[in-house]
């Protein structure tokens, strides 16, 4: 006898079963493309604002440790007039001269001043011994290279120091010597 399977008993998909499949897989793919755009998204965020997220809080701890350990600030405009102690501001300077005094009533000096040199901006420590007669040419070491501006200012009667990364993101840190 000759036995012949009958038609509906062959193995495929359906058209309903196959236009699931292919709208799960559309769905799918959708929702991972989202997820990629939106970690990319995440991460062009994160990089714009890496001054503030990786160097800003470097340079409070530098700022911090050294602020608070002189017992006298002053803002000048430039280096060249902190070095000279002539024209003091109140906002707006770039160079913060400090006073460290000891015990004996004599005193340290140091200058932390943001400005170019060799086509850079850095941010700079300038130091002074009590028994230096002039300022060093060079700083004594460079705290950033990072920020775009530093301004120091006490129109408030606080000591605020600005600080602008290359995005525009800006940080203020306060703080006053005891």
């Amino acid at each position: 006898m000759n036995r012949r399977s009958p038609i509906s008993s062959r193995g495929g998909f359906t058209i309903v079963e196959m236009a699931l499949a292919l709208g799960l897989t559309i769905g799918i793919s959708g929702v991972i493309v989202a997820m990629l755009s939106q970690q990319v998204s995440f991460a062009r965020a994160l990089g714009e604002f890496r001054f503030l997220q990786n160097d800003a809080p470097k340079i409070n701890t530098l700022l911090t440790n050294i602020i608070n350990k002189a017992d006298q600030y002053r803002i000048y405009p430039d280096l060249s007039a902190a070095k000279n102690s002539i024209g003091a501001v109140r906002s707006g300077g770039s160079a913060l001269r400090l006073r460290f005094r000891h015990p004996d009533g004599t005193s340290d000096h140091a200058i932390i001043s943001f400005e170019t040199r060799n086509g850079e901006d850095q941010l700079n420590y300038y130091f002074r011994d009590k028994n230096d007669n002039s300022w060093p040419s060079q700083p004594s070491w460079t705290l950033s290279t990072q920020p775009e501006t530093v301004t120091f200012d006490n129109s408030t009667g606080i000591l605020l120091v600005t600080l602008t990364g290359d995005s525009g993101d800006q940080i203020t840190y306060s703080g006053n010597p005891d």
